[in-house]
């Protein structure tokens, strides 16, 4: 590894050891558990995928009140390529609630973007910026601004992904605390040409103002199979387990989805 690159990777380490230090307990978002890279779709393609999560268990007060378990979320995502490295999409999301009514919940619009690694940076960047607006029966905090900054490095067939997630609430109970970070990240490696296993991790740490409570914050890490049966097909499921009192609970992932050639727009 060359100075440079050991120079980021000691400032992402370090950041990441400063943040867990200030941050509060939260919770991850279980209409959306997915890892962003820098790729994105390429221009002309329309891109629709299904996400389906559901809690299947929570143990213990904390667990129980902020996973409210056997929930199912059902989000479908259309992603559309507007240039050779920025998407745009838009979500609408369905839950079957606690009061075991199956209903609309809300919808989210995002744009997605990359940026190709050079030789003075040997990783990819990118990001993400969504804004959340859900109804107020299906998510506590309805309008919600996600600024999503994106690290991406590989070797060989070893790919790692960071995504650094910072979200601003504006209306609901956690309007006043201000900027919550929910890291996430991946580590896949190629296996076959049609499977890559992957090591998934999701956490909520909460508001960045707040000192933290660790049992209080959410951590998971999630175990996945990412299959490339089809050169248009994306096939991703995994299981997830929570490593703290707030998260103490096994949720079940998973994605399909589906690329269409409709023509670019520009």
């Amino acid at each position: 590894m060359s100075a440079s690159s050991k120079a980021i990777a000691s400032a992402f380490l370090a950041l990441g050891v400063w943040l867990a230090a200030v941050v509060n307990a939260g919770a991850i978002d279980f209409y959306e558990i997915q890892i962003y890279p820098t790729e994105t779709t390429p221009p002309g393609i329309l891109s629709l995928e299904l996400h389906s999560n559901s809690v299947t268990s929570a143990t213990g007060r904390e667990a129980h009140a902020q996973l409210n378990p056997y929930q199912i979320h059902e989000t479908l995502e259309a992603t559309y390529g507007l240039t050779p490295h920025i998407e745009i999409g838009q979500y609408l999301a369905t839950a079957k609630l606690s009061n075991g009514d199956y209903e609309y919940a809300g919808a989210r619009t995002k744009c997605h973007f990359g940026i190709r690694a050079t030789d003075l940076w040997p990783v990819r960047l990118g990001g993400n910026l969504e804004l959340d607006y859900m109804r107020r029966a299906a998510e506590e905090q309805p309008l919600t601004l996600e600024m999503r900054p994106i690290v991406e490095t590989s070797l060989g067939r070893l790919l790692v992904i960071a995504n650094l997630a910072f979200e601003k609430p504006f209306r609901g109970p956690g309007t006043h605390q201000g900027v919550t970070f929910a890291p996430s990240g991946q580590i896949s490696y190629k296996l076959l040409p049609w499977l890559a296993p992957a090591l998934e991790y999701y956490g909520d740490m909460g508001p960045l103002q707040e000192l933290p409570a660790v049992q209080n914050q959410q951590h998971f890490v999630v175990p996945t199979l990412n299959f490339f049966l089809l050169p248009q097909m994306e096939l991703n499921a995994g299981i997830g387990w929570g490593l703290t009192r707030a998260s103490n609970g096994v949720f079940l992932k998973a994605i399909l989805g589906w690329d269409f050639e409709v023509g670019r727009l520009m």
